[in-house]
């Protein structure tokens, strides 16, 4: 049974003869319950105490729980979003590297055409030049036969006869 400061101070001795001095006695009692209320507060206030710490340690864990799941949930967020960036990046780079392909093709095709132009209007031009140089030589040809024609006959100047009104 446990024993209150009260108890100590209604504890009451039976009286004999050649006992304690009963005085002694109670002071010496007295004391010893201030003693025990004073231990007894400090035990309650130290255990009082120690809940608070508890329950202030169980706080932070569970704190110090959240905020390391927290960055579990954010490394995961975070490795999800490079990862993303990276086959985002990988599509990105193949549709350009199609994307150049295409204008590589269509630059070769549209040279190859171009180069097929100009070979077709080089031979042109060469049938114009052949063409020109023939009818040159056709008119010198005819102006030299004219201007031999016109020493052979002489240099003879016939008049047209005016109209009269």
């Amino acid at each position: 049974m446990a024993m209150t400061p009260r108890d100590i101070q209604n504890m009451r001795f039976t009286q004999k003869m050649r006992g304690y001095d009963a005085q002694e006695v109670e002071s010496f009692l007295t004391l010893a319950a201030e003693e025990l209320q004073q231990v007894l507060a400090e035990n309650e206030r130290l255990q009082r105490d120690t809940r608070e710490q508890r329950e202030r340690l169980r706080v932070s864990e569970d704190k110090e729980k959240q905020l390391q799941e927290a960055l579990l949930r954010a490394q995961r967020i975070a490795d999800e979003i490079v990862s993303t960036a990276r086959r985002e990046a990988q599509l990105l780079v193949k549709e350009a590297e199609l994307t150049g392909d295409k204008i590589v093709d269509q630059a070769l095709e549209q040279s190859t055409h171009i180069e097929a132009r100009i070979a077709e209007l080089r031979t042109a031009r060469r049938e114009v030049q052949l063409k020109f140089r023939n009818t040159i030589d056709l008119f010198g040809r005819i102006l030299e036969a004219d201007m031999a024609e016109e020493d052979t006959r002489g240099a003879t100047v016939h008049a047209l006869p005016r109209k009269r009104k």
